[in-house]
């Protein structure tokens, strides 16, 4: 079943404490939003498995950068730690992201991820998932094109913009972190 989720991270249940700020923004001429999400507290800490290594992505004072643009088969989330380190940038791909509640966007998963982690490494997740959602009948055969052609735009355009990518979260973390600050 595919998950639909929002901005705000509202329906985490581990997130006992969070401050968060959003923005209108407008990159390459898209309109959208980018929030920040700081995790105050936790009803415990979340690690991931990331190329041959557990990589913690959720603890107190972590925080998350989201961007959402209209239109886009994708969302980023670029996770920071406490001391406001760069731990990774993650792709969800989507079926589009919504902006019916302008003060939180939502998105539906549609399985496939990209991730640039901490050394720059860019690989692709979870495409067995999309397959296998195709075969149960979770997706249309239209809506896994979709997705396959958005993660293969997407990869292909992070892997000469990695860069250019993190400059950008790295920018929208100290913007929103210094708005939250006020």
């Amino acid at each position: 079943m595919r998950e639909n989720r929002d901005m705000r991270r509202s329906d985490w249940q581990r997130i006992l404490r969070r401050e968060y700020v959003s923005r209108d923004c407008e990159i390459c001429g898209i309109r959208g939003k980018e929030s920040l999400l700081v995790i105050r507290e936790v009803t415990g800490p979340l690690t991931v498995h990331d190329a041959g290594e557990d990589v913690l992505i959720v603890d107190t004072d972590y925080a998350w950068v989201q961007i959402a643009q209209e239109g886009q088969p994708f969302w980023l989330t670029a996770m920071y730690d406490a001391q406001g380190k760069l731990i990774q940038i993650y792709f969800d791909i989507t079926n589009g992201n919504r902006f019916d509640d302008p003060e939180n966007p939502t998105f539906e998963d549609m399985y496939l991820d990209i991730v640039v982690n901490s050394r720059g490494e860019l690989y692709v997740m979870d495409r067995d998932e999309l397959d296998q959602a195709l075969e149960e009948g979770t997706v249309t055969a239209e809506e896994w094109s979709r997705a396959d052609a958005a993660c293969t735009y997407l990869y292909a355009y992070l892997t000469g913009n990695r860069e250019a990518v993190t400059a950008l979260c790295n920018r929208v973390y100290q913007e929103l972190w210094a708005q939250l600050e006020k």
